[in-house]
């Protein structure tokens, strides 16, 4: 039902339309959402029509098959298949959940390179990093969209990763991207995703605290969220409405329990109960181990999983291995009573991660309005009746949305939330980061002078359980350049295995811009450094600069009132007032009493002017501050066991893989001529026996032994010789068989094409001749010269088809014929041209009747209304015959058009 309601939302902005997928990389499956124009969010369905697709790559003589082709024959070449690829991201050798893999029998450990500062895998004597194995399921991910139906390229993508993947982890997948050819918009977590697929159409009255459980095929990760509403404006203008929103709270998780891992302890089981059927029949005093054989132990591995479902929704269930290893046959059952034991301890730990969660966000059970289960290690019975013990009675287990889907689906929408490309439904999203991240700061030369301590600085720049899309800026005084390392902080929280080093970085440019301040007798400067830490959990030092405040002294010209002149002033006012009027003065003032009222205003500003203070200009001294700064030149390098991509290995992984893409494209297109090649071989000789009679009639005996001969040998020459050959062999041998068999396929077909071009021909030809004796009486402006053309035309025609149908008939039916049925309707071309022009001639315009000069000025007023209603009547009739003339023409000219 979401995927339908989600419709009304995606509006497309004026932006270019794009595609933006959402993968859920997972650790054995990959699901991959679609979010395109005009179109609902929607699971990308494989090549064979599945939803998901197994995240494994089998190579296999040189050639690579994905997903389901590659898991059809695990069982045979597990040694050929790595699985499990995004477990090995940004971990070493010694890793936990690196080592977990081994434990669980995968035929391929990872090894330590040097050379990669990471682990890598030997495949048929090749070495990859899991960087490239990603890339590789990830471009798989990009082509099942475009054979989806997706036109165009995909480039935009979000991908999911667990709560508990670091950095490290982190970097490493967006250089898998990045060899995949992928622009990646963000990454988030896994639950964070499942969640915003859970709120996308939930606008609550009141916060809501949802746990999300979910255990996946190698983890268990458990997250507490707060989904709410508030008022939320689109524009300046725009009325407020609500809108949905949601926080993540706190995160838990236990990585090395999930699916896999019931898995594992079913296989166990089973190996020891063959190993003592096994090492009984053979009866030789030496005690072997099946865990010791790849083969069997990818057989058992399968056969696993299939019990772990069956035992989901029965309690009982048979089990039978044909032939498992050294002929001998594996048969037994489980119960769910056994599962159960035997997996008595990963149940007990697949509650643990719901205390940590609720620690974490700072809440009880009694906080906790809902649970919502995914992941498809869930589905085993004891799992959920675990959970319903942990939380009691007053919480119900919740299935809302599509426990494997959600999290490709969430990834999806928040691709849409982010890119510009497209304008959903406002769905407010706050993430956390729940590692403790510092900020270690020394000097970059690293030694301190005698008797002094070595200068450093320590700080925790990003807590524990603190939001994510978020800048922090550390500031210091100093006159060195330094040497800044980020570092996770020792914490419960920090996965087990985890390398604490996260980058570090030289900032250089500090000690010679503090000798330049020094010059000029400043003070030392005071170094900012700003770090983000991204929406996907990258943190990284975005800005460096360096910053010396000086105060500085000026001298400035100000303008003051002068009291010396005001008090001069005052002293002439009072001995004008003391005067006594003069007659000039009265003539003056009477003047001014004449004056007019749009003089007041200006008499009365001037009289205010000549009140101000009389002003002056003195030298002041003042203080000022001027800030002088500098970007700081930064270089990051990484230290520790495993590093991310250097652009020399970038450059080689992306030459392999480029490599490796050709070699597949040209294993397709030889795939594809060596079928068509095929198909030919069965063609020829299906119509040799489906159309004996027809052949027969336009061939000889000796070619179509011959068609016979070559149809046979190329078949004998597919199943021996070309199996191992090339494309351009293929293309050769293609060439060989085809050309003769299609001269003599080509001549039966025309037989018959021929005689019904000719007869439409014919057709055509007898509407030309009719036509023209229409025109004679229709159409007079045609004339008889112009008729008797086009009428020549057409004899020239019939005497054409007559020509070369008794030269056909004369001809030897086995050879080329003389005329082919494409050439038949070219005849008419110059035709078509010359009645088509005709049809569109026009009619010669009506004389003009003379005008009466003399017309007689005095007529009655009722001999002009008898005139008038003569006139009207005649207009209205040669209104009617123009436009029966006007269809008339028309038809004309659209025959003339059809011929």
């Amino acid at each position: 039902m979401k995927l339908f309601t989600l419709l009304p939302f995606l509006l497309p902005t004026s932006i270019v339309a794009k595609t933006i997928l959402g993968v859920d990389l997972g650790s054995l499956y990959m699901k991959v959402a679609l979010v395109q124009r005009n179109s609902p969010l929607e699971i990308v369905t494989n090549l064979h029509a599945k939803r998901k697709t197994e995240q494994m790559v089998l190579f296999d003589a040189g050639t690579r098959f994905y997903g389901a082709d590659a898991n059809s024959l695990i069982g045979r070449k597990p040694h050929l298949t790595p699985q499990a690829m995004s477990v090995l991201l940004g971990r070493h050798a010694d890793h936990p959940s690196v080592q977990v893999l081994a434990e669980r029998h995968f035929p391929i450990t990872p090894s330590y390179n040097e050379t990669r500062s990471g682990v890598c895998l030997t495949v048929d004597g090749k070495e990859f990093t899991p960087e490239e194995l990603v890339a590789m399921v990830l471009t798989h991910a990009r082509d099942i969209t475009n054979a989806f139906g997706v036109q165009g390229e995909v480039r935009d993508c979000v991908l999911t990763v667990p709560s508990f993947y670091t950095q490290h982890e982190r970097r490493a997948l967006l250089d898998a991207a990045y060899l995949a050819n992928l622009n990646v918009l963000a990454l988030i977590d896994e639950n964070t995703a499942a969640g915003l697929h859970y709120g996308i159409d939930r606008i609550e009255d009141e916060p809501q605290n949802i746990m999300f459980y979910n255990m996946g095929a190698s983890a268990l990760q458990v997250s507490v969220m707060q989904f709410y509403s508030y008022d939320r404006k689109e524009s300046k203008f725009a009325k407020a409405r609500k809108v949905g929103a949601f926080q993540v709270l706190g995160k838990a998780w236990d990585a090395s329990v999930g699916g896999m891992a019931f898995d594992a302890r079913i296989v166990d089981f089973m190996a020891d109960e063959f190993n003592e059927i096994w090492n009984k029949k053979r009866n030789d005093g030496e005690t072997k181990d099946v865990r010791n054989y790849p083969r069997p132990m990818a057989k058992l591995r399968i056969q696993a999983n299939k019990v772990k479902h069956v035992l989901s929704a029965n309690n009982d269930v048979p089990i039978f291995i044909d032939a498992l290893y050294d002929d001998t046959n594996y048969q037994s059952h489980m119960t769910r009573a056994t599962f159960e034991e035997i997996c008595h301890d990963l149940l007990e730990r697949s509650t643990e991660p719901i205390t940590k969660a609720l620690k974490a966000a700072n809440l009880t059970l009694s906080d906790i309005n809902g649970v919502e289960l995914i992941g498809g290690g869930m589905r085993v019975p004891k799992i959920q009746e675990s959970i319903q013990h942990t939380l009691g009675d007053s919480l119900e287990l919740g299935l809302h949305i599509n426990s494997d889907e959600s999290m490709a689906l969430g990834a999806a929408f928040h691709g849409a939330n982010v890119s510009t490309a497209f304008k959903v439904r406002h769905v407010g999203m706050t993430d956390i980061n729940p590692f403790p991240i510092t900020v270690s700061l020394s000097e970059l030369d690293g030694e301190a002078k005698e008797g002094e301590d070595a200068w450093s600085k320590h700080a925790t720049i990003f807590k524990a359980n603190g939001k994510v899309g978020v800048k922090k800026t550390i500031a210091f005084t100093h006159s060195k350049d330094i040497d800044c390392s980020v570092d996770y902080d020792e914490s419960e929280y920090i996965p087990e295995g985890t390398e604490s080093s996260i980058e570090k970085y030289s900032v250089s440019g500090i000690a010679e811009f503090a000798k330049e301040m020094e010059e000029k007798g400043l003070a030392a400067p005071k170094v900012s450094l700003q770090f983000e830490l991204s929406t996907s959990g990258i943190v990284k030092l975005v800005k460096a600069e360096a910053a010396v405040e000086e105060i500085y002294t000026v001298t400035e010209e100000v303008e003051v009132d002068d009291e010396d002149a005001t008090e001069e002033e005052g002293k002439a006012e009072e001995a004008t007032e003391t005067k006594e009027e003069t007659p000039e003065a009265e003539d003056a003032a009477s003047k001014d009493a004449e004056s007019s009222e749009e003089k007041k205003d200006d008499t009365a500003t001037a009289e205010k002017e000549e009140e101000k203070p009389k002003k002056k200009t003195i030298s002041v001294e003042k203080e000022k501050k001027k800030v002088h700064k500098r970007k700081m030149t930064v270089k990051s390098y990484h230290v520790g066991s495993i590093r991310p991509y250097s652009e020399e290995i970038m450059a080689e992984s992306k030459a392999k893989l480029d490599e490796l893409a050709r070699i597949d494209k040209e294993r397709m297109m030889l795939e594809e001529i060596r079928n068509t090649y095929e198909s030919y071989i069965y063609l020829i000789k299906n119509k040799l026996s489906d159309f004996e009679d027809e052949i027969a009639a336009i061939s000889t005996e000796e070619q179509r032994e011959a068609l016979l001969k070559s149809a046979s040998e190329a078949e004998d020459w597919m199943y021996d010789e070309g199996y191992d050959a090339d494309l351009e062999t293929y293309k050769t041998k293609y060439e060989e068989l085809s050309a003769p068999a299609e001269k003599v396929f080509f001549r039966m077909t025309e037989v018959s094409a021929r005689e019904e071009a000719v007869q439409e021909l014919s057709k055509k030809l007898d509407k030309v001749e009719a036509l023209m004796e229409k025109w004679v009486t229709s159409m007079p402006q045609v004339t008889e010269e112009e008729r008797g053309e086009v009428i020549a035309k057409v004899n020239e025609i019939r005497a054409w088809i007559t020509e070369k149908t008794e030269a056909q008939a004369a001809a030897d039916p086995s050879t080329d014929p003389v005329f082919t049925s494409a050439e038949v309707p070219l005849q008419t071309v110059d035709l078509q041209k010359i009645v088509g022009k005709l049809s569109k001639k026009p009619k010669p315009a009506p004389k003009k009747e003379e005008e009466k000069k003399n017309e007689t000025e005095t007529e009655s007023e009722e001999k002009k209304e008898d005139s008038t209603e003569s006139s009207d009547d005649k207009k209205s009739e040669d209104s009617d015959e123009a436009k029966k003339e006007e269809e008339e023409s028309k038809e004309e000219e659209k025959e003339g058009d059809e011929l």
